[in-house]
């Protein structure tokens, strides 16, 4: 049953303060045809999880209730929040009555391929808020999403197929960033949607073509998606590229469809809201591999940043490996010999490269500590010049100590 959406548009219209709050939306759902239950959270500075719940009433007017006391303009934001996420899916049909949510969790109801895709999503966000996010969620999810995609393939019912996954990637694909005392932490949710997500992409690609055919605005919404989370898609690549690069005639419409939606990475030049994602698997299509070579670059940069900056960085420091194990350790070397950044090597130790670079790799560094201590003498660069000069010290007697103490 939809909603009044004058009552939600009048809200919005009467609390249109400016004010960014601190929690995010974690889950909620519809609990009466016109009340809901909503669950926010936020971070503090040591990374520990506060957390708010509201029941929100659409009847007539907007009201509220919430958890625990917070100061008004926070409630305000967290209840536009609410307001803007209920505006935006009303019109979506549903056939699922909230009433059932467990019936369905549990297998009890039959012939649910007849569902629509936001039932699945409203079912995903009833789980969470009653279980948390967490893999056994997350895995018990899937239970219920794979077998309905695959009827919905044989059922030859290509729009309801895409028209889940995207509102699946609408709901799982975010970052936040909360700061703590000396770094950052990076909240995801995708890492634990990675292997069914693969699987999911499988599926699309074994009938690449009917997709293409009946839904081409739904599949290529689908791959702007995922050219937008690079972090994500890097994860999947493999399985994301096939479906872009394995057939030549959707990949050409598909590669001048999304040339149209993102900036393309240049080696020689930064540009503004380049993609990364899209230019990686552009420039493999296209054979051009001094431009792949740099977004390669790029790519690394942005995980050695992350590296450097993100307490939970071990998503980064796997797709490094991976990037590197497919590029070869040269790759650092020519990234340090171009950057002269010498945490390139705390996140990537020496000690783990091969044998037969390390020699090169000490040239590299002789030559950075006398490019910083030359540096060293302009005032506006001696501090910076100087924690480079004791980080390279410190890989030299930690790698080469010999060579170092002669």
């Amino acid at each position: 049953m939809p909603l009044d959406k004058k009552v939600l548009q009048d809200y919005l219209d009467t609390n249109w303060a400016q004010y960014r709050g601190k929690y995010v939306f974690h889950s909620g759902y519809r609990i009466d045809n016109n009340e809901f239950k909503f669950h926010y959270y936020m971070l503090d500075t040591n990374f520990r999880q506060i957390d708010i719940y509201l029941d929100v009433s659409c009847e007539n007017k907007i009201t509220y209730t919430f958890s625990e006391n917070l100061h008004e303009q926070e409630q305000t934001f967290i209840v536009k929040d609410v307001v803007t996420r209920l505006l935006k899916q009303n019109d979506q049909k549903r056939l699922l009555h909230f009433s059932l949510y467990e019936k369905f969790i549990k297998h009890e109801l039959e012939e649910t391929f007849v569902l629509e895709p936001m039932d699945l999503r409203d079912v995903f966000n009833y789980m969470k808020y009653h279980q948390g996010i967490n893999q056994n969620t997350i895995d018990q999810f899937y239970k219920l999403l794979i077998p309905y995609l695959k009827n919905q393939i044989k059922r030859k019912e290509y729009k309801k197929f895409m028209d889940t996954v995207n509102l699946l990637f609408d709901v799982i694909l975010y970052e936040h960033y909360w700061d703590g005392i000396n770094f950052q932490y990076l909240d995801t949710e995708y890492q634990y949607h990675l292997y069914f997500i693969r699987k999911i992409i499988r599926m699309v690609y074994k009938h690449l073509d009917k997709f293409y055919e009946v839904v081409p605005n739904e599949l290529l919404q689908a791959l702007k998606t995922l050219c937008m989370h690079t972090r994500f898609t890097l994860a999947i690549m493999t399985d994301f590229g096939k479906v872009l690069l394995s057939q030549y005639r959707i990949s050409s419409v598909i590669m001048e469809r999304l040339e149209k939606e993102f900036v393309l990475c240049d080696k020689d030049e930064e540009k503004e809201n380049e993609n990364l994602i899209f230019s990686y698997i552009y420039y493999i299509y296209h054979n051009n591999f001094d431009q792949y070579y740099g977004v390669v670059l790029k790519l690394l940069r942005m995980l050695i940043n992350n590296m450097m900056t993100v307490a939970n960085h071990d998503l980064d420091l796997a797709l490094g490996n991976s990037l590197i194990k497919a590029e070869g350790y040269d790759i650092l070397l020519d990234l340090f010999h171009r950057d002269y950044n010498t945490f390139i090597f705390s996140c990537f130790p020496i000690e783990e490269m091969p044998a037969s670079m390390k020699l090169k790799v000490k040239d590299e560094l002789v030559g950075a500590i006398q490019f910083f201590g030359a540096r060293m003498e302009n005032d506006n660069y001696r501090l910076s010049s100087f924690e480079q000069v004791m980080n390279i010290n410190n890989l030299l007697m930690d790698n080469f100590k010999e060579w170092y103490l002669k």
